[in-house]
């Protein structure tokens, strides 16, 4: 990971607090920058692209994107990082006026959102460009790109904070600001510019799972991940009294169908077919799933 930005003579200092075990070292992220060989062409392999929304509010139905960051990166067949550029970022002004909540979070206000307009034709370029979207929290996020931008509907979208297993990498909790500051390092927060760059800088760790024989970056599990085919398993017409039952099964409610769903490898749907029937449940309702299809 590249260190060229922090001061030596820091460094040294960070190195003699971290040899003490009562204190833990953050360090700054960096500022963007580039990296692209070739003259800046784009390098032959899969491009990712990191978005990251600001918005008036949580429907995306109803509210309305305010900020929005993408950068595009350049990965090769195994997963390494071979170039990446941007983040580029965008201010919208909103129809509506905007919650101070809003404002508490993001550090936008109106008088800075006043006649500022996304380029969507450079934005709808950069995701088009994309083999896959990645964002910290993709059902969310993909909602609001795909009502501003329908000709992006049914895109690969990966999820960072979903599909990686932070748990078994030895994190503890989701929170895109505490991984990072689990992995040593801090940024601004909550711009969406500030976001993508620090997701990026995230998913560039190294870290080895248990269950895994090589240490690759996070990003290059998530690629993995995301291309993956799973099942969706729907609990529909189940009586409300196998609620908690669901739910300690790890099921999720989908207001949406409305049932209660968990998606698993297809080898265990029959597994879990299994189960509900042992428990007296109807059967599951089944659908494949695929990075087309997740976190929508």
């Amino acid at each position: 990971m590249n260190f060229e930005h922090l001061d030596p003579h820091s460094e040294e200092l960070s190195a003699q607090l971290e040899r003490d075990e009562h204190y833990r070292v953050l360090r700054a992220i960096p500022k963007p920058y580039c990296s692209m060989p070739n003259n800046g062409a784009p390098p032959d392999g899969k491009c990712i692209a990191i978005v990251d929304t600001e918005t008036t509010g949580l429907n995306a139905a109803t509210d309305e994107i305010i900020e929005l960051a993408i950068m595009l990166v350049f990965v090769s067949d195994d997963g390494e990082v071979v170039g990446h550029f941007g983040p580029f970022s965008w201010l919208q002004e909103p129809q509506v006026e905007l919650h101070p909540r809003i404002t508490l979070v993001t550090g936008l206000t109106e008088q800075q959102l006043v006649g500022q307009h996304i380029d969507d034709e450079f934005a709808t370029g950069l995701l088009d460009r994309a083999d896959l979207i990645v964002a910290h929290n993709a059902a969310f996020d993909a909602a609001f790109i795909e009502r501003r931008y329908p000709q992006l509907a049914g895109r690969s979208w990966g999820c960072s904070c979903r599909e990686i297993d932070w748990l078994m990498l030895g994190y503890d909790g989701r929170a895109q600001q505490h991984l990072l500051a689990q992995a040593g390092w801090f940024s601004n927060a909550h711009r969406a510019g500030d976001d993508v760059w620090s997701l990026f800088w995230l998913l560039m760790q190294r870290h080895r799972d248990p269950r895994e024989s090589v240490v690759r970056t996070h990003l290059a599990r998530l690629i993995e991940l995301s291309g993956r085919t799973t099942t969706l398993l729907q609990a529909e017409r189940f009586p409300f009294s196998a609620k908690e039952l669901l739910k300690a099964r790890g099921y999720s409610w989908n207001p949406a169908g409305p049932f209660w769903q968990t998606e698993l490898p297809p080898e265990k749907v029959d597994h879990e077919q299994a189960w509900a029937y042992r428990n007296g449940l109807p059967a599951l309702t089944t659908r494949t799933i695929t990075a087309c299809e997740r976190h929508r």
